[in-house]
């Protein structure tokens, strides 16, 4: 049976039409939209009075969140994180991984691949982001050490095998030896090479980035820092205009005002909002191990003993909420930034990201507040809070 959903403000995010009408087909792609669109007789009808539809948010970089994480040799996980992230907007993701060590890794990462695709009220899985570990030790944050190691063809391709053709994104320092060659084999392979806990000057990121890599994660964050007299690699990402940069608008990771300057320097075209979030994000409380330490919730940070930044407690919706709020941008260019930019960085802007004729149905009701209050995932209702619940 077609469903619509009707008396919406709709936020495409190429224009917002008020009071508009969209019609989802049995397929869960969307047929129709606009303010003239009447649903045929018989369709199952959701009326969204006083709601803002939005594309459905995708996550890049995500380690878990509610309590669950995404690195696990426990499938049953990945799917429970799925159905809870729903509640915070979250349509897409992409499982990112680190471990303690390679062999640990393997495991998580052929879980990963294995749950990838739909889950019964839940986000879908798109694939795998690998954080490392080809990365630099000496800016690898959180990481644990023992993660990192030299950029090796063969421990590529044994993780390339693990994955069974759903690693999508790889974090990669481009200063290692050998990091070129890496990043080669995985540009030939359709994987987005993304830059990061690197100690990379701007030259040596600006010729990563003419090489193929197109990405940066955690913008600022384990990276060599932007200067004066060498720009390093956000300085390079900025003028390269085919790459993309993540950032996590928490209030943590970055001051709103460098948030600012990054979305003004580059465009809503160019900033992904993700959160980087680990297994306690969205709790009140919460811990989890990074290799042989433990990091601990602590007033919305989430802190090595040592202070060290270890991941986010954050969600996307609070993301979207933030850079509005601040004032940086409209909701139709944050929505942009957690919906089709996303998409478009892992090649999915023909079916993902837009509320349009053809795309797939993943939805999200907002309230005047921005707090999610309805979320489809292939025009299938997989939550529905109250009006007012945040």
């Amino acid at each position: 049976m077609p469903t619509a959903i009707t008396k919406a403000r709709i936020v495409t995010p190429d224009e917002t039409i008020d009071r508009g009408t969209i019609v989802i087909g049995d397929d869960g792609r969307i047929t129709e939209v606009g303010a003239d669109v009447t649903p045929a007789p018989g369709a199952s009808v959701t009326t969204a009075t006083g709601l803002t539809i939005v594309p459905g948010f995708i996550d890049l970089h995500v380690h878990g969140g509610g309590g669950f994480s995404l690195a696990t040799r426990d499938a049953s996980e990945i799917e429970s994180y799925a159905r809870w992230v729903v509640r915070q907007g979250v349509t897409s993701f992409l499982a990112t991984i680190f471990a303690d060590d390679l062999e640990e890794a393997l495991g998580f990462v052929r879980v990963a691949a294995e749950r990838a695709g739909p889950i019964t009220d839940g986000a879908t899985p798109l694939g795998l982001h690998l954080e490392g570990p080809f990365v630099n030790a000496d800016r690898r944050g959180a990481l644990p050490e023992s993660w990192i190691t030299d950029a090796d063809p063969r421990t590529f391709d044994g993780m390339v095998q693990g994955a069974a053709g759903h690693l999508r994104v790889m974090t990669v320092a481009p200063e290692l030896p050998r990091a070129a060659d890496i990043s080669r084999k995985a540009l030939s392979l359709g994987i987005v090479v993304a830059i990061g806990h690197t100690d990379a000057g701007y030259d040596v990121a600006l010729r990563a980035f003419e090489a193929g890599a197109s990405h940066v994660t955690h913008a600022f964050n384990a990276m060599r820092p932007f200067h004066h007299r060498d720009p390093g690699p956000v300085g390079a990402a900025i003028q390269s205009q085919h790459v993309t940069v993540e950032v996590v608008a928490d209030g943590v990771h970055l001051h709103p005002a460098t948030i600012d300057l990054l979305i003004r320097s580059l465009g809503p075209d160019r900033v992904v909002l993700t959160t980087d979030a680990v297994t306690p994000a969205g709790l009140s409380a919460g811990s989890f191990r990074v290799g042989r330490e433990e990091a601990r919730l602590e007033d919305g940070r989430m802190l090595l003993p040592d202070g060290t930044i270890a991941g986010s407690a954050a969600t996307m919706d609070q993301l979207v909420r933030n850079v509005v709020e601040w004032g940086f941008v409209g909701i139709a260019d944050a929505v942009r930034m957690a919906t089709i930019v996303p998409a478009r960085v892992i090649g999915l802007s023909s079916s993902k990201g837009r509320v349009a004729p053809g795309f797939d149905a993943d939805l999200v009701a907002l309230n005047s507040d921005l707090g999610v209050v309805m979320t489809w995932i292939g025009g299938e209702l997989a939550c529905r809070r109250g009006l007012n619940e945040t």
